[in-house]
């Protein structure tokens, strides 16, 4: 269940709520009984996940064999000192 970030109106007090998503949003400040307004905030996470090779994984194995081209470029195997490993 998502945590939603509060601030009243009236009396500026933040305060999270965790609510369903279908949830309607509050209105009233538990401590003032003012208007409160749902903020924006970039709290969430989450991971991508991919077939490909992530970057993590470039110096085990080199994209040349695979697309004729190094991630950096250049035109010999990557791992060698050319990459900045």
């Amino acid at each position: 269940m998502p945590t939603y970030e509060y601030e009243c109106n009236s009396c500026h007090v933040h305060f999270e709520r965790q609510q369903s998503m279908k949830d309607e949003p509050l209105k009233v400040c538990p401590e003032c009984g003012g208007n409160v307004q749902r903020l924006v905030s970039g709290g969430i996470g989450f991971i991508l996940k991919s077939q490909g090779q992530s970057l993590r994984d470039a110096g085990k194995s080199c994209s040349l064999t695979e697309t004729g081209r190094t991630c950096c470029g250049a035109t010999s195997r990557c791992g060698d000192s050319h990459c900045g490993d």
